[in-house]
């Protein structure tokens, strides 16, 4: 579609993760640049509206699981065009209720009889900034891979302590627990990293992991700032994101809201391939046994029982690559 044709509204029915929320910034971009004088909307689950706030790229948000069904709440956005970035039956089927005539998405255990244009599966790992791409040739557009983007807030909502260092910490993975560090290990780099390297730590994490977040701040021997989307929401865990000199984290959304931001990464990877989301590197550090033949797994919880893909990256190692962050 040229410029000429251009659909008049466009929807995007956004992932489920958050972290592949963000992987979808470069093809809002790509859409809104070619298409400047299409309604470009987002729908997707309500936090993200606040997560893609500030963003010219999105015109409007349509809110999924809510009151509404969500066939219903997509057919209100008059949209003519639809792209369905999951690759569940369930969103298919929605997108096909509200009725839009042109629906692209990929073909996925026999979900083709739902769509109008047909994608191929998906054929391995590679970042989802790059899977996202792939909708661009499918639209007569060119296919162009642009950076992650988020807007911040230019203030904090969250009291913070003057410090030398702010040090992010999104210890959570929603996929289980096979993605986290043990939280021995964690409060012995957190400590070194306060008592020795003068960082103060921001803990974030979804409203589901309030209790282990505040678990965590009981056992660190000196205070730190404690916050979670449900206080203020995704837009002031984007404040904190962007404020933070560093962010230590899981293979989490997070992780994903930094890179998009500018902040310095240090991420934890075990049984998920670092290849899905291999955006943004240059401010990021990857730590990671690559020994291990366990890696990638794909186990929610660890089967071998001593986790060693966790277990083996010894605090001072997470200490170190924190500090060399920095620079």
């Amino acid at each position: 579609m040229s410029p000429d044709n251009s659909p008049s509204v466009a929807l995007v029915r956004l992932p489920n993760p958050l972290g592949d929320v963000v992987m979808t910034t470069p093809l809002l971009r790509a859409l809104k640049t070619a298409w400047p004088k299409t309604r470009i909307v987002a729908a997707g689950k309500a936090p993200y509206a606040e997560l893609l706030q500030g963003l010219d790229s999105v015109d409007s948000f349509v809110i999924l699981g809510g009151k509404c069904p969500d066939h219903e709440a997509m057919q209100i956005s008059g949209a003519d065009l639809a792209l369905i970035l999951p690759n569940s039956w369930s969103s298919a089927i929605a997108v096909y209720r509200a009725k839009i005539p042109l629906r692209i998405g990929r073909r996925h255990q026999g979900r083709r009889i739902l769509l109008s244009k047909a994608l191929p599966p998906i054929p391995g790992a590679a970042p989802m900034t790059e899977l996202y791409a792939d909708f661009l040739p499918a639209l007569d557009l060119p296919r162009k891979i642009g950076a992650a983007e988020l807007v911040a807030p230019s203030k904090t909502r969250t009291p913070l302590p003057e410090a030398k260092h702010y040090l992010a910490v999104a210890p959570g993975a929603a996929f289980g627990p096979s993605k986290k560090y043990p939280q021995t290990m964690l409060v012995q780099a957190l400590t070194q990293l306060s008592e020795v390297h003068g960082f103060h730590p921001i803990l974030l994490g979804s409203p589901n992991e309030r209790a282990e977040l505040e678990e965590l701040a009981g056992r660190l021997p000196f205070d730190a700032s404690l916050t979670a989307p449900g206080d203020h929401g995704l837009d002031e865990a984007k404040a904190l994101i962007h404020k933070a000199d560093v962010i230590l984290a899981m293979d989490n959304g997070a992780r994903h809201m930094a890179a998009a931001l500018g902040t310095p990464q240090v991420v934890l990877y075990g049984p998920t391939h670092p290849q899905w989301s291999a955006h943004a590197l240059e401010k990021t550090t990857i730590l990671r046994r690559d020994e291990l033949d366990c890696l990638n797994c794909h186990h929610k919880i660890c089967p071998l029982g001593d986790h060693p893909c966790m277990t083996r990256i010894a605090p001072e190692t997470v200490v170190r690559q924190v500090v060399h962050a920095l620079s």
